[in-house]
C-alpha cells in the first residue's frame, strides 16, 4: 500500500482549517496527494467547472479536461464514477470501465497526456451541490488497490464532515457581509461565476416585484434592454480570471410605476471567495431618487449643466431612453444627442448607466 498513514492522519486533522480559512484548501490538496501516494488531487464541482481547485501538478491536465469537454467525450465512464461517488463509496479506475471493454477514451488516451494511470475519486455533498475529490497516480505509482479503497472510505466521512462546515461557514459568511449593507440601506445579491441567484439581503428582498425577480434561480429583468446588458456582464463574469476584477458599467432597469433600479458589479476574489458558495459578484441594487426641481437645479449648478442639460439628464434618470426624453423636451435626436455629449463631458460620464449612477449616489 503506498499511503503514508501517519500523514495522512495529520492532513485529516488539518482538513478543519479550511472551514476559517478557504485558501488553505490548496495545501491541503497538495498533503493529501502527497500522504495517498498521489502525483496530484483536484476538488471539483460536479454541475460546473467553475470554483475548481487542483494541486500545481494538475492545472494543465484539469484545464485540458474542461477545456476539450471530456465529460462529452467519455460520458460513459463519467456516467459510473458520479453513480458510485453519490452513493457515499469511493470509486476506482476499474470500476469505470466495462470488463469486455478494450478501449477506454479517458484512461487510454486522456491521462497518458498528463503521465497519469491510476485514478480514485470520492464524493462530498455540501449542501445543495456535489463535489467529487480525484487523486491520479503516474504509471510510477501504480494503481489504488483494493485495501486503499477501504482507507480512502474512511477518510471520505471526515472530508464530508468538513465540507459541510465549510459551506455553512460560507453562507453564514456572505449572509453577514450582505446583513452590513442592509444596516446602512443598501440592497445586494450574490451569484456565482455562471450568474446563478445564491443570496439576497432583506433590503433586496423588498425590491424584488415583477420587474426583477428571481426565477429558475437566476435574477431576470423584466426591462429588455436592461436584460441584454445583464446577459452581456454575465458572458463576461464567466469568462473571467482568478485575481481579475469584473469592470462593467451600471446597468439602469426600468420599472412600472416605481422609479428606476440601478444595478452595480462588484467582484468577489481572493480570500473572500468560500469554494462551497462560490460567491462571484455581489450586485449592488440603487433605487434612484426623486429629485426635485431645486435639487436639480443644486445638481445642474454642481456639473455646469445648463438648464436645458439638466431637464434632458432629469428624464434620462427616470428611465427614458434618449430619443424618449427627445420627444419629451421636443428637441430632435441631433440636438439630443448633442446636449447629452454635454452632459457627459462635464459629469465626466460616457454612458448613461454612469450617468444615472452618478445621481443615484447623491441619494
Amino acid at each position: 500500500m503506498a499511503f503514508d498513514v501517519d500523514r495522512l492522519q495529520r492532513a485529516s486533522m488539518n482538513l478543519s482549517d479550511v472551514i476559517a480559512d478557504p485558501s488553505c484548501w490548496i495545501g491541503i490538496l497538495d498533503e493529501l496527494a502527497a500522504s495517498l501516494g498521489a502525483m496530484g488531487a483536484s476538488l471539483i464541482p460536479q454541475s460546473t467547472s467553475e470554483g475548481a481547485m487542483t494541486t500545481a501538478s494538475l492545472r494543465d491536465c484539469l484545464q485540458t479536461y474542461v477545456s476539450e469537454s471530456w465529460v462529452e467525450q467519455d460520458r460513459e465512464s463519467h456516467r459510473r464514477a458520479r453513480a458510485i461517488t453519490m452513493r457515499g463509496e469511493v470509486a476506482l479506475d476499474r470500476d469505470l470501465i466495462d470488463s469486455n471493454a478494450r478501449y477506454a477514451p479517458f484512461f487510454d488516451d486522456f491521462m497518458p497526456r498528463f503521465d497519469g494511470k491510476g485514478w480514485a475519486g470520492i464524493g462530498l455533498r455540501t449542501g445543495p451541490d456535489f463535489w467529487s475529490l480525484t487523486l491520479h497516480r503516474s504509471p510510477r505509482q501504480g494503481p489504488f488497490e483494493e485495501a486503499e479503497r477501504a482507507v480512502l472510505q474512511q477518510f471520505s466521512v471526515r472530508l464530508n464532515e468538513v465540507g459541510c462546515l465549510a459551506h455553512l461557514a460560507g453562507r453564514v459568511t456572505l449572509s453577514t457581509v450582505a446583513t452590513s449593507f442592509d444596516q446602512i440601506g443598501k440592497a445586494v445579491v450574490a451569484i456565482d461565476q455562471a450568474g446563478r441567484f445564491i443570496h439576497a439581503n432583506a433590503t433586496a428582498q423588498r425590491l424584488l416585484d415583477g420587474s426583477i425577480q428571481i426565477t429558475g434561480g437566476r435574477l431576470m429583468l423584466r426591462d429588455r434592454h436592461a436584460a441584454a446588458e445583464y446577459q452581456r456582464v454575465l458572458s463576461r463574469l464567466q469568462g473571467l480570471r482568478e485575481g481579475r476584477a469584473l469592470r462593467a458599467a451600471p446597468i439602469i432597469v426600468r420599472r412600472e410605476n416605481a422609479t428606476p433600479l440601478v444595478i452595480r458589479f462588484l467582484s468577489v476574489d481572493g480570500a473572500a471567495k468560500t469554494p462551497f458558495v462560490c460567491a462571484r459578484a455581489l450586485l449592488l441594487l440603487n433605487e434612484l431618487p426623486r429629485l426635485g426641481r431645486n435639487e436639480w437645479q443644486v445638481f445642474g449648478r454642481a456639473f455646469g449643466l445648463t438648464p436645458a442639460e439638466a431637464r434632458l439628464a432629469a428624464l434620462l434618470s427616470g428611465g427614458s431612453s434618449l430619443e424618449e426624453a427627445g420627444d419629451t423636451l421636443g428637441i430632435t435626436r441631433e440636438t439630443a444627442r448633442s446636449r447629452i455629449k454635454a452632459v457627459f463631458q462635464k459629469t465626466d460620464t460616457h454612458r448613461q448607466g454612469q450617468l444615472v449612477a452618478l445621481l443615484a449616489s447623491l441619494e
